[in-house]
């Protein structure tokens, strides 16, 4: 059945994201079962106050198929860091596989406990229990959190925060990891709560230009957040915190993506909005031509938190970008994958190779530079041509030794000449450093998760259009 209005995509859409009674038990029993379990171990540890559940299954906000439940055992103070992590290290692991689970240790401010129980996601956090204000970890506000949303909210709004969620999952938007750069579950809360709904909430997006700010207390000026917050594309104070940007992880472009998005369904609803899969590139090989001009780093990622990681990626993908336009070469665009033990930076170019004499712009003559310019053009032996002036400015013609992106990027990288990431620069030193016209092609689709990556990029169409595009 074809739906025609946005009340019926809506409906649709809220069976989609709303778990089913069964689903809701399955998770609430688990959750009962790790509170009881993580209370008897923790609570006569020295220091833990208290353990509570938190995240979306507390606020009952969680998206079906997106369970996860989060333990937050709460220590004094006076315990300290260490206590804090040891403690968490030593016993969180033990609570997991007494419930039948396995787990894996990650890092963020603090180390914390991941697992997985009944295949149903787990985390068992620890903060430290403290007055609004006094925060000493930065998950020290989620209890606070928790308690805020609970307070304001509503049935009609807890299906309206589903349906956002699955908006922004639909989208390629919902997640605040370094990967991701885009809506955390409690800023997604509290976008739909201070807008009253879905609906108006996508109105009002609709209308955002960038920098964009919302206050849901009404305590802070939009002067004063532009100051606190200088380069922030989305500005939301924390209600809870309003020191803190709820949107700080938000990029300028996610946050124009999902401007677009509310555009672009308002206009048109489609129940694929609401579903990530109906947003994925069309099945088969990628379509690739001579028009392509394609450079590809491939390296191994190591062990690492895929928070660090992938904010040494972004780094390195920025720093390439700005040597390769330095040399003169035009970016048209550039992304990162990461699929198993692999890392792949790609980028397109107007060509892979530069002209075999190259420009450089020297000072104006009334410098006392101008004379060294002089000088050293004279006396270099790649020299092709110049100094001359033009106007008011030198310039000279220099033969270049390498001409082929991929062997100055190397290069570049060999000599420590571009500005990457120092924890990946011998990962860069012993990369594949591949364009589309020496193998890239074959080698990415050796790998079936940058294969998927590669058609996506070359298709070159934003996720929230995807769903215009399947329908045209």
């Amino acid at each position: 059945m074809e739906l025609t209005t946005l009340e019926e995509v809506l409906a649709e859409a809220a069976k989609l994201v709303e778990p089913t009674e069964p689903e809701k038990r399955r998770v609430s029993e688990l959750a009962a079962r790790l509170l009881s379990a993580c209370r008897q171990e923790f609570l006569e540890r020295e220091g833990v106050v208290d353990v509570s559940i938190e995240g979306s299954v507390a606020k009952d906000t969680w998206v079906r198929g997106r369970e996860e439940v989060d333990i937050f055992v709460h220590f004094t103070p006076s315990a300290g860091k260490k206590m804090l992590e040891s403690t968490i290290l030593s016993v969180g692991p033990r609570v997991i596989e007494r419930l039948g689970g396995r787990h894996w240790l990650r890092y963020a401010s603090h180390p914390y406990v991941e697992g997985a129980v009944e295949d149903i996601r787990v985390n068992i956090v620890g903060c430290f229990k403290t007055e609004p204000g006094r925060w000493i970890s930065a998950v020290d506000r989620t209890h606070h959190h928790t308690e805020f949303v609970r307070s304001r909210i509503t049935p009609q709004l807890r299906r309206d925060i589903r349906l956002f969620k699955g908006f922004l999952l639909g989208c390629g938007l919902y997640g605040a990891e370094i990967r991701v750069e885009g809506f955390s579950g409690y800023l997604s809360e509290l976008l739909v709560i201070s807008h009253g709904g879905f609906v108006d909430l996508l109105k009002s997006t609709a209308k955002w230009q960038i920098p964009a700010f919302v206050d849901l207390t009404g305590r802070v000026r939009r002067e004063d957040a532009s100051k606190l917050f200088p380069n922030a594309p989305l500005i939301f104070p924390d209600p809870v915190d309003p020191s803190r940007n709820v949107a700080a992880a938000v990029s300028r472009t996610r946050l124009a993506e999902l401007i677009l998005a509310s555009k672009l369904f308002l206009r048109e609803p489609s129940i694929g909005y609401f579903m990530p899969e109906a947003a994925k590139p069309s099945e088969g090989e990628a379509e690739t031509s001579s028009s392509h001009e394609l450079l590809g780093i491939i390296f191994r990622a190591g062990e690492k938190p895929p928070d660090i990681l992938w904010g040494e990626i972004k780094h390195t993908m920025k720093g390439v970008s700005r040597r390769l336009l330095k040399e003169g070469f035009q970016v048209y665009r550039s992304a990162a994958a990461q699929s198993g033990g692999e890392v792949l930076l790609l980028y397109e170019l107007s060509s892979l190779s530069l002209p075999s004499l190259g420009l450089r712009v020297g000072p104006p003559v009334w410098l006392d530079n101008a004379v060294d310019f002089v000088r050293k053009t004279l006396s270099r032996e790649d020299r092709a041509a110049g100094p001359w002036v033009d106007g008011e400015r030198l310039y000279a013609l220099f033969r270049r030794r390498h001409v082929k992106a991929d062997e100055l990027l190397r290069e570049w990288v060999r000599k420590g000449q571009v500005a990457i990431s120092r924890e990946l620069v011998d990962r860069l030193i012993n990369a594949e450093i591949l364009t589309s016209h020496s193998g890239l092609i074959e080698r990415i689709r050796q790998n079936e998760g940058f294969s998927a990556f590669l058609k996506n990029f070359l298709e070159g169409i934003a996720t929230p259009v995807r769903h215009l595009v399947k329908r045209c």
